[in-house]
């Protein structure tokens, strides 16, 4: 199971003085079971793409496939697409509208015409998944967290049992205890139900430690694709569309300039401390 852009464009205004380029003739394939960072500066198209991927947005020109079927086919339901290509906004307000979590959460099967017992079972099946306790089940989303609220939001979409899993910025304005465990999460569900994971993150050191693949955004345009490991040490190249590598990235840099023969494709924290103690043990 693939997702496939092919010459995508996204033209905003079209045909009015403000017209502009959202996205650029994007052509890329999402393979099935990936855990995808999408990151780039404010404007650089991150969202208008996913929001291509389950049909919220129709691209201007190109196609876009999913399990080799054209979107854009008119007799190709959306509304199955979404139930299999589900994508958790930045502002979970955006996606919370029942009196209660549980009803919120019961919304997207219910609405898939599932029996009441099937249901029930992926609704509570997603909480528990997410770490959202019975204690909470009748509360108001909107009494909730920030986190609490992100993580009723990611449930409902789970309950539905997506085959891709998208996810705008879920851990914006989170503290650090908030956003490693909303990651955690995140991580856990792509091991063990091997879902596709499209994380959508300003964060460097989110995506360097999470992602199996990063695609880089300017203008419209996805201009590098690549592991961490492979696209992170050239981060003069990241620096000049406004982003910024991981700290370790630069930190193992330092260390390469100062004579160590450090591996400076390291991205994770632990890696890194176990290598350079490696060379120490060794000058020892």
């Amino acid at each position: 199971m693939s997702i496939v852009l092919d010459k995508v464009s996204h033209i905003y205004d079209l045909g009015t003085a403000n017209e502009r380029f959202a996205l650029k003739d994007i052509s890329l394939q999402i393979k099935d079971g990936e855990f995808i960072g999408l990151i780039g500066h404010t404007g650089s198209g991150k969202s208008t793409l996913v929001q291509h991927l389950n049909g919220l947005l129709k691209a201007n020109y190109g196609t876009v496939y999913y399990n080799g079927e054209d979107i854009y086919a008119k007799d190709y339901s959306m509304k199955k697409l979404r139930q299999k290509v589900g994508l958790v906004f930045q502002y979970p307000e955006h996606q919370l509208f029942e009196t209660t979590v549980i009803k919120d959460v019961k919304f997207g099967p219910k609405n898939m015409g599932l029996p009441q017992l099937e249901v029930d079972m992926r609704a509570f099946e997603a909480l528990k998944q997410v770490g959202i306790g019975d204690d909470l089940l009748d509360a108001s989303p909107f009494e909730l967290s920030g986190g609490q609220r992100r993580r009723v939001a990611i449930a409902g979409i789970l309950a539905m049992q997506p085959e891709v899993l998208i996810l705008d910025e879920p851990t914006a304005g989170l503290d650090p205890k908030g956003r490693e465990e909303i990651l955690e999460q995140i991580a856990r569900l792509h091991k063990e139900r091997n879902i596709t994971i499209i994380l959508v993150s300003h964060s460097m050191e989110d995506v360097a430690k999470y992602a199996q693949r990063l695609l880089v955004m300017n203008r419209g345009r996805v201009v590098l694709d690549g592991a961490p490991q492979d696209i992170f040490p050239h981060y003069e190249e990241i620096e000049k569309i406004g982003l910024a590598a991981p700290q370790i990235t630069y930190v193992m840099q330092s260390l390469k300039e100062a004579g160590l023969p450090v591996d400076t494709s390291i991205t994770d924290l632990e890696q890194a401390v176990e290598n350079i103690c490696r060379y120490t043990k060794n000058v020892n």
